[in-house]
């Protein structure tokens, strides 16, 4: 993370604001400039848009960096019984040999990880 140079903070801060009016009410007249600027040049990066069923997810690596897998994955000791698929609050599990999990859909919330009885769910 790269800071703006303090010259640069009120200019950066009232671009921002241009770009996204909205924020003029959550942040109105000088309050804005209690906000620090700064550009992210490298790392990782993910969206949740919980406006949507189901939620859906976005993962950037910035600067070169590739994203790194996060979640929870099921393995070969899926013994498919399907539990994790029927209590799954966003409905991303699809069934198969074994169960897989939509990565885009998923809240990472390890619900499906806490009851398989198989123990066949990892974290990444």
């Amino acid at each position: 993370m790269k800071r703006v140079p303090n010259e640069l903070q009120h200019q950066t801060i009232d671009r921002i604001f241009e770009q996204n009016p909205s924020m003029e009410g959550v942040y109105p007249g000088k309050s804005r400039y209690i906000l620090e600027a700064f550009f992210l040049d490298s790392g990782g990066l993910e969206l949740f848009d919980l406006g949507c069923t189901p939620i859906s997810r976005q993962v950037f690596g910035l600067g070169g960096t590739a994203p790194r897998e996060r979640g929870f994955k099921i393995t070969d000791a899926c013994i498919g019984c399907g539990t994790c698929q029927r209590l799954c609050p966003q409905h991303c599990i699809e069934a198969g040999v074994p169960f897989s999990i939509h990565q885009k859909s998923c809240l990472h919330c390890g619900r499906c990880f806490e009851i398989c009885p198989a123990k066949a769910i990892v974290r990444r």
